[in-house]
């Protein structure tokens, strides 16, 4: 039995915060009418009830008619949606965000952020610690080592120093003098050097190697003889991971687009976990190589696909706080790394460490909940209800009966023509895709030159690692305040101009100060962790719902042309020593600077300067917001309301929920 209730109010009458002002003239109550089925008035009459059935109701309808010049805000102050009366919010919604522009239909139904967000956000954000990981590993099982010449197996006991002196008397590591060695004992060793010119015996190049093994152990160019003429593979074979994760980075938006963010996530740490099993059983350069693409593009896919599971599980400025700690694991899992590779000091043991921890996070791919969004715009109402019952009860939110009929695709995202990556380009958006190419290319090139080749800048590679994630994990917590209180464009330009500038300046530090050239590199690491951190909400924020993907997505291809630029950068310091941390510094100004031509869409200056502009133009009260209108609209499609004539507006308002606006 669906009942219509009509209450005719004058342009003298209001409504009071906690009714209709009828009530407390006398006039019977709205439950009242409603139970009376046939009698009762309310200032121009109840004007009857449609007895379809006799099941029990499912909506009402409480059509308030008001004068089109009336003022909407004077019917109890602010609008608030309609189905929030019937459960208390959140502290989170309270606080002034439940208005956000970045507000939807899930969001009334399970707030910006409860103990549900919570749970799985905290779960989900894990998965950057074994992709941290495989990305960061080479760093440790690829590190530089002295080596030598090897000495021959009959001549093992020979004091390594001694060794080293007569046989390359110059320094070199890849050749040694030419002399019978297979004639000579540890006893005569010693007599025959004494008795010739070693300046004058011809080198030769090693038909072995051996390696320092005082600070690591076995790595993979001790593995696959990864120095002198085959060296130049050490840089093909980090290409190999980064050319994955750059493919990884620009298809996964796609895929996860196609199948869904949860199965994409999994089936892609699946494959992770089992190619980093498999690569430390590999005993071929080659297999090792193509094994490497296929995890670089895994790994990339799961950092990719987890982070948009993160931030479309949650609404309101919670995307941004969330989007930002959710690459707080990344600065954590660094100083794990360097812990592991302390212990294990075995490249093939650590790959089996550094594995592990994803292979235990599959064990979530049953529990673990789809998007609600992306269940909402593929139209998979059942699913999505699924998700919404059991988040709101994990929240304490009480769902009205029936609301899984208001959730359809809003018609921003279904009308229109299908938008393409052309689209980027032109002139409307041309300027912002040109800047964000700019921008994750600088972020991506110095980001990873600095994490991937900390071993390079000297000193203790284990210390530096820990203090680089250690000043990396502080800076992107407090990253968080700054952002709420200066906006993100203004924390992109000063972390990207701090970073280049501290670049250059280790051209100027004299040599012999090691301490400073490891401070310098702790700033641009702190202050480009932050800015990778950023960019993802940041460049989001650049584009229109629809375009949202296809943004990040060049952003994504920007940064994995730096991915694949940064191992052969570093080969630059064979022509000068700071000349590839220069070239790094300039690109980070450049993209600073570069982002002084686009707007901070989540500024508050802009935001007032947003709503005022878009509402010039509508007519006076009309304060509710874009979602509010289109959860309305949803609302009317399922339960529409009469056509009311001389200019009177109606309201509807869903069974037993507040009938205060």
């Amino acid at each position: 039995m669906k009942r219509h209730y009509f209450v005719q109010m004058n342009n003298q009458q209001r409504m009071s915060p906690v009714g209709v002002s009828a009530v407390s003239s006398g006039a019977p109550s709205l439950e009242a009418i409603g139970s009376k089925g046939g009698g009762g008035t309310v200032n121009g009459g109840y004007d009857g009830t449609d007895d379809v059935d006799q099941s029990p109701p499912d909506y009402g309808i409480v059509n308030i008619y008001q004068r089109s010049n009336g003022d909407l805000s004077s019917l109890g102050g602010k609008s608030k949606n309609m189905y929030e009366g019937s459960h208390e919010k959140s502290e989170s919604d309270k606080g002034g965000s439940g208005a956000d522009e970045d507000s939807d239909i899930i969001t009334e139904y399970i707030g910006h952020y409860g103990l549900w967000q919570f749970y799985w956000t905290f779960l989900l954000c894990l998965f950057q610690i074994p992709t941290t990981f495989h990305i960061f590993c080479l760093v440790f099982q690829a590190a530089n080592r002295d080596f030598w010449c090897a000495r021959p197996a009959h001549l093992r006991s020979i004091p390594l120093e001694l060794w080293r002196n007569l046989t390359h008397p110059n320094g070199g590591q890849c050749s040694h003098v030419n002399a019978p060695y297979q004639q000579l004992s540890v006893q005569n060793f010693t007599d025959y050097f004494g008795s010739v010119n070693v300046s004058s015996l011809e080198q030769v190049s090693c038909n072995g190697f051996e390696f320092d093994s005082r600070i690591f152990g076995q790595t993979v160019i001790t593995e696959f003889g990864l120095v002198c003429d085959r060296a130049q593979m050490m840089s093909i074979v980090e290409m190999c991971f980064l050319a994955g994760a750059a493919m990884g980075a620009v298809g996964s938006g796609w895929i996860s687009d196609q199948f869904g963010r949860r199965h994409t996530l999994m089936c892609f740490a699946l494959i992770q976990a089992v190619t980093g099993f498999l690569l430390g059983f590999v005993t071929s350069l080659e297999l090792y190589m193509a094994l490497r693409v296929i995890i670089g593009f895994a790994s990339m896919s799961v950092a990719v696909v987890s982070f948009v599971l993160v931030v479309e599980l949650v609404s309101g400025k919670y995307r941004t706080i969330i989007g930002i700690l959710n690459i707080l694991p990344v600065a954590i899992s660094y100083v794990l790394a360097a812990a592991i590779a302390f212990f294990t000091r075995d490249w093939r043991l650590m790959q089996f460490v550094i594995t592990t921890p994803g292979a235990c996070l599959l064990l979530m791919w049953y529990w673990c909940p789809e998007s609600p969004r992306w269940l909402l715009a593929k139209g998979r109402i059942d699913e999505l209800k699924a998700i919404i019952d059991q988040a709101a009860r994990v929240n304490g939110f009480k769902l009205p009966p029936g609301y899984e009929k208001t959730l359809q695709v809003p018609e921003t995202e279904t009308s229109g023509d299908v938008v393409s990556v052309f689209d980027l380009f032109r002139m409307k958006f041309l300027r912002t895709t040109l800047v964000m190419l700019v921008v994750w290319f600088g972020i991506v090139l110095i980001y990873f030159g600095i994490t991937l080749h900390l071993s390079n800048l000297g000193g203790d590679i284990y210390l530096n690692t820990v203090l680089a994630g250690s000043v990396e994990s502080i800076a992107i917590c407090l990253s968080i305040v700054v952002v709420l209180k200066l906006g993100l464009r203004v924390n992109l330009f000063l972390y990207m101009v701090v970073a280049g500038l501290s670049c250059i300046l280790m051209n100027f530090i004299p040599d012999g100060n090691l301490w400073v050239i490891i401070s310098l590199a702790m700033i641009v690491k702190c202050s480009v962790g932050a800015c990778n951190a950023i960019i993802p909400t940041f460049t989001a924020y650049q584009y229109p719902t629809t375009m949202r993907n296809l943004g990040v997505g060049a952003g994504n291809f920007a940064a994995g042309v730096a991915l694949i630029i940064v191992p052969y950068l570093w080969l630059l310091e064979h022509v000068d020593q700071y000349l590839p941390i220069t070239i790094m510094g300039v690109f980070s100004i450049i993209g600073g600077l570069a982002l002084l031509a686009l707007k901070d869409k989540l500024s508050k200056k802009y935001q007032q300067r947003h709503r005022s502009g878009s509402g010039s133009g509508a007519s006076v009260g009309s304060s509710v917001t874009r979602s509010t209108d289109d959860d309305t609209r949803r609302i009317e499609k399922h339960f529409p309301r009469d056509n009311v004539e001389n200019g009177l507006s109606n309201i509807g308002f869903a069974q037993n929920e507040s009938i205060f606006l």
